[in-house]
């Protein structure tokens, strides 16, 4: 009888549970959202202006409360489609997502890169706020190297307002380079997919002002660069003095979803992967898209590239492992990673049908793959599954991959001659992590190469081999 009753009440938490004002504030936002979206394909609803500066500029308002904002506007869902049918009203929206904050200005908006400062020309003016066009907004490091640029809206035109020297007719996005970049996966994570997400929507009707230009990161993936924007990309702070560049339309900073990550769910709304991998595919007219049956000839070897590694995490015994790869049928390129030209490195990438490798930025190659290709992750000893699940192991398979990961023993590691085996870092690897990243990656990820178990790797490579034999 006890029994029945608690299981009664259980049933009724469960009821109860989709009556909380959180869960009814969810369940309405999506409702709206599905509603506009229906609207937006009907062109029948038109976005108004929203009359609330001081919620934009109040850190502490709720997600809700920022998803009206947007949408209200019609940032998300239209603003490209706006663009192109004429200039929409003038409006400002602010929205957070995990990894920045940005904001996005329709009206009269003036760049001044002399002094970092937006003038935006609006009926409400008189207000400011101000912006670092960077996407880890969760890494106060980081972040307080950006520059700030100063938003200052104005009533009406006046003395304080420069005049333009530069007018465009087509939209911008500022953003800076900075961070961690410059190492393959931050070059991906921090500013490659961000400016696909927030950009390619445009079409390449839209100019990139840079602070903090790096000029040889442009060069090195001026592929993908201009393969986003057709226009000139502006080192705003070497505009030159009092020259002025004038907009209807204007990014500041970049939609970023995660590390390494796209949600469809998240704004600019439908993007995925996949999509960021294909517009890859094409921009480097890569051959391959995807492993495919070929109905003529007799059947390619496998192609597999086996990454060494140069500093840490290094394959200590890649010679073997290629040595056995090769037995099992593979057509195996060895390749450290690193500086290679970005271009060259693409096409050797999609020839191959398996990538293997430690843990680390070398593996982001697998951006440049065939669909249904192989992508094998060695988790390096120490504790290391989370790093290595959320960096790698979600999105290789929304961009239509296989996933494949091999974690090591403590055997496999070189910590083991570097500390006896009842040294804390042996031990309990758990504590070393309670100490935060600093400590950890010293100790894992920086001090730790790996020398695999052949008989055990075997395993994960013959699995590779059954799955790409399928397309063979």
């Amino acid at each position: 009888m006890e029994i029945m009753e608690l299981q009664k009440a259980m049933n009724l938490c469960k009821t109860i549970k989709w009556f909380q004002p959180k869960a009814l504030a969810a369940v309405f936002v999506l409702s709206c959202l599905f509603l506009l979206c229906f609207l937006a394909s009907n062109n029948s609803y038109t976005f108004d202006y929203v009359n609330d500066w001081d919620k934009i500029q109040d850190d502490n308002f709720t997600v809700v409360d920022e998803t009206w904002l947007c949408f209200s506007s019609a940032k998300i869902l239209h603003r490209a489609e706006n663009l192109r049918r004429g200039v929409p009203k003038e409006s400002i929206c602010r929205l957070r997502v995990p990894k920045s904050i940005y904001y996005e200005i329709d009206g009269d908006i003036r760049v001044d890169g002399d002094s970092s400062s937006i003038f935006w020309i609006n009926s409400q003016g008189n207000e400011s706020l101000k912006a670092k066009p960077f996407p880890r907004n969760c890494d106060p490091m980081v972040m307080k190297d950006i520059k700030e640029f100063s938003v200052k809206s104005f009533p009406h035109q006046n003395e304080s307002v420069p005049q333009c020297t530069s007018n465009h007719s087509y939209p911008a996005v500022i953003f800076a380079y900075g961070g961690y970049t410059h190492n393959f996966f931050h070059d991906f994570t921090d500013l490659l997919i961000p400016l696909f997400l927030t950009a390619h929507r445009y079409h390449g009707e839209v100019q990139f002002l840079i602070t903090n230009m790096n000029p040889s990161w442009v060069e090195r993936f001026g592929t993908i660069l201009k393969n986003l924007t057709r226009y000139e990309i502006i080192d705003i702070d070497k505009v030159g003095h009092n020259n002025i560049h004038c907009y209807k339309s204007m990014t500041i900073g970049l939609y970023a979803h995660g590390e390494f990550a796209i949600d469809p769910l998240m704004p600019p709304l439908g993007y995925t992967f996949a999509n960021f991998t294909d517009f890859l595919r094409i921009s480097f007219s890569l051959e391959r898209h995807m492993l495919r049956k070929h109905d003529k000839g007799a059947p390619r070897k496998p192609k597999l590239l086996l990454i060494t590694r140069r500093w840490n995490r290094k394959l200590i015994n890649f010679n073997e492992t290629a040595t056995m790869a090769t037995d099992l049928g593979f057509e195996v390129i060895l390749m450290e990673g690193g500086d290679e030209p970005v271009d060259k490195f693409a096409q050797i990438v999609n020839s191959c049908d398996v990538i293997a490798g430690v843990h680390g930025s070398a593996l982001s190659y697998m951006v440049f793959l065939p669909q249904n290709a192989v992508v094998i992750q060695i988790v390096p000893w120490g504790r290391l599954e989370g790093v290595c699940w959320c960096n790698f192991a979600f999105t290789v398979p929304k961009a239509k991959l296989k996933y494949l990961e091999y974690q090591t023993s403590l055997e496999e590691s070189t910590l083991l001659s570097k500390y006896p085996r009842d040294h804390r870092y042996i031990q309990d690897p758990f504590s070393v992590h309670m100490e935060g990243w600093f400590v950890y990656s010293k100790v894992y990820m920086a001090e730790q190469d790996v020398i695999l178990d052949l008989q055990r790797f075997r395993g994960t490579l013959v699995e590779a081999m059954e799955h790409v034999k399928q397309y063979q």
